[in-house]
């Protein structure tokens, strides 16, 4: 793939997991009612994580994570002194996980400890919370099996597809995954993996035009796999961002309405609207009506 440079944003950086940074940013879109995350794009997740805006809001995201990783109940947030208890109990029920991370024993001393390990710790701190948030937070499981029941159903099949968010990548090419990400939008970004598995995720597409060019681009080629990923992006991707386009339209165009009848309204007749002109005869005295 090669495209365009005005079309393609590098998010992630190469010192730390691609695929572990698209998994968090999967899972908190997908759950972030439950974890509490606010974070809508991939863009924001990368500036949370490299502390672009200062720490506290990686700290704040991590304690979050945490939370959700413990399976608490309350909606009261965890403080900083609770991180070390909690990690550790997190960590002893999944150290499976924790082997094929950057995970060194000093994050858990601390939450001031995680914030000073590197970037490509901060990622593999937030997969691994993440990860056993989606094994023991009893509303994920929920969540996770009502989802997984409309899958089974043909009736409910697009409708789950267009509302939940992709925990795996949408095709795998040539040593190359392509993730697909958004709910009410669609981008298609590309991990170019290493022979260390790390990569690099890059946009390539977001508007219909540059959905159609990449779609051209992998019908070029001679392979079966960028050809049906091709058709997919043709009849699926490209007329869902249309459909959202024309809605958009249809809105900002009533609201130009609105604000025109608005302003076409003369501020007389917002203020005597019904009433009766009145002529005062100073002579008299007397009030007489001018019909």
């Amino acid at each position: 793939m090669s495209p365009t440079a005005n079309s393609r944003t590098e998010v992630a950086n190469s010192s730390y997991s691609a695929a572990n940074f698209a998994s968090v940013f999967a899972v908190l879109s997908t759950f972030g009612a439950v974890i509490q995350s606010k974070i809508a794009e991939p863009e924001e997740l990368d500036d949370v994580v490299q502390c672009t805006d200062g720490s506290q809001n990686l700290k704040d995201l991590a304690l979050a994570v945490l939370a959700a990783a413990t399976g608490r109940k309350s909606k009261a947030p965890l403080n900083a002194g609770q991180w070390p208890k909690l990690c550790s109990e997190v960590a002893g029920n999944t150290v499976f996980i924790l082997k094929s991370l950057q995970v060194p024993e000093a994050v858990a001393d601390s939450l001031d400890a995680f914030i000073e390990q590197s970037v490509a710790v901060r990622v593999d701190v937030l997969y691994w919370l993440c990860e056993a948030a989606l094994m023991d937070n009893p509303a994920i499981k929920e969540l996770v099996d009502r989802e997984a029941e409309k899958m089974r159903k043909p009736t409910l099949a697009s409708t789950a597809k267009d509302n939940f968010v992709r925990l795996q990548p949408l095709a795998e090419i040539s040593k190359q995954r392509y993730w697909m990400f958004g709910s009410k939008t669609r981008q298609l970004y590309l991990e170019s993996l290493s022979q260390r598995g790390r990569g690099k995720l890059e946009l390539l597409a977001q508007t219909p035009d540059e959905f159609r060019s990449v779609a051209e681009e992998m019908h070029a080629q001679r392979s079966r796999a960028p050809k049906e990923l091709a058709d997919h992006i043709v009849e699926e991707t490209v007329p869902f961002l249309e459909a959202q386009i024309r809605k958009r339209e249809r809105v900002e165009r009533a609201l130009q309405r609105q604000a025109l009848a608005m302003a076409n309204v003369h501020i007389y007749e917002t203020r005597t609207r019904k009433r009766q002109r009145v002529n005062y005869n100073v002579d008299d005295g007397l009030e007489v009506a001018d019909f």
